[in-house]
């Protein structure tokens, strides 16, 4: 395994407990996947949420009817989400965090792709693979929705160059501690088009937050589909 993959998973082994869906998601949903494509559940559309963590944004969508999947590479997370649907603890599967060309995830042919604040933890080589794979295992007119880091947030403050598109952050408060800790930080819209060219841009949009003077927590969102 690369360092810069070794160095993320050591953080996220230790699991990132979230048990509620974030506004971005939901709101998604009934603004774009519902409203302009009409995704909304009604027939069990399939759904792949890369990136999962413990479930909560998989947990919202199968309320809603969608046919749900989830693949994390932290062991502990999708624990949390096998013991939280375990109607459905076979929908859930540990990856390793390096992408492979051949990757293939619970047969494919999925109607929606969502990926929250996942993607950007791969550098821009490791970034087109995992999305071609995420591509190939979408059906024709599928619908991406994803979120990118951009170097309007705090993090950018703290972050030398690294290789392949990635920046090393090295950052702590009496909160929280990132050491050799890799963030794939996106510079604007153009820069999230690049990445993302393989599909058709439908949106590009964004969200931000700021809880305790931490700083922007900026985030990119694009939304596209397969063509």
């Amino acid at each position: 395994m690369e360092t810069y993959l070794a160095k993320n998973k050591a953080y996220y082994d230790k699991g990132y407990e979230a048990e509620n869906v974030e506004s971005y998601v939901f709101r998604a949903y009934g603004r774009i996947l519902k409203h302009d494509f009409g995704l909304d559940g009604s027939r069990g559309e399939k759904l792949l949420d890369f990136g999962c963590g413990s479930g909560a944004s998989l947990r919202f969508f199968k309320s809603k009817g969608f046919d749900v999947y989830g693949v994390d590479i932290s062991e502990v997370d999708i624990g949390r989400a096998r013991s939280r649907m375990p109607d459905i603890k076979d929908h859930f599967l540990v990856i390793p965090p390096k992408p492979a060309a051949s990757d293939r995830f619970f047969g494919g042919q999925f109607d929606v792709v969502v990926s929250i604040q996942t993607l950007y933890f791969l550098s821009d080589t490791d970034l087109q693979i995992r999305l071609k794979t995420l591509y190939d295992m979408m059906k024709p007119g599928a619908v991406i929705y994803a979120s990118m880091m951009g170097t309007q947030a705090y993090f950018s403050k703290y972050a030398t160059p690294a290789e392949d598109g990635l920046s090393k952050i090295d950052f702590a408060n009496d909160r929280i501690t990132y050491k050799d800790f890799y963030v794939n930080l996106t510079k604007g819209e153009q820069d999230l088009e690049r990445k993302f060219s393989m599909f058709k841009k439908v949106y590009i949009g964004y969200y931000d937050r700021n809880y305790r003077n931490e700083g922007s927590e900026f985030h990119y969102t694009f939304t596209g589909q397969k063509v």
